[in-house]
């Protein structure tokens, strides 16, 4: 009988293609979030509905 070799521990590999495109689609709402951000600063204080 063959030992089985060390480096195979029988696991899959946890990075496949849906992981990475959970990880592309994270990054991508992060950062329209942040540019939404920017881009309601540039308007003002928030609420922009109450007027100073």
């Amino acid at each position: 009988m063959s030992t089985p070799s060390s480096d195979k521990s029988g696991r899959k590999s946890s990075l496949n293609i849906y992981t990475v495109m959970l990880m592309l689609s994270f990054i991508a709402l992060t950062t329209g979030s942040i540019l939404l951000f920017m881009e309601l600063q540039r308007y003002g204080s928030w609420p922009q509905w109450t007027i100073k």
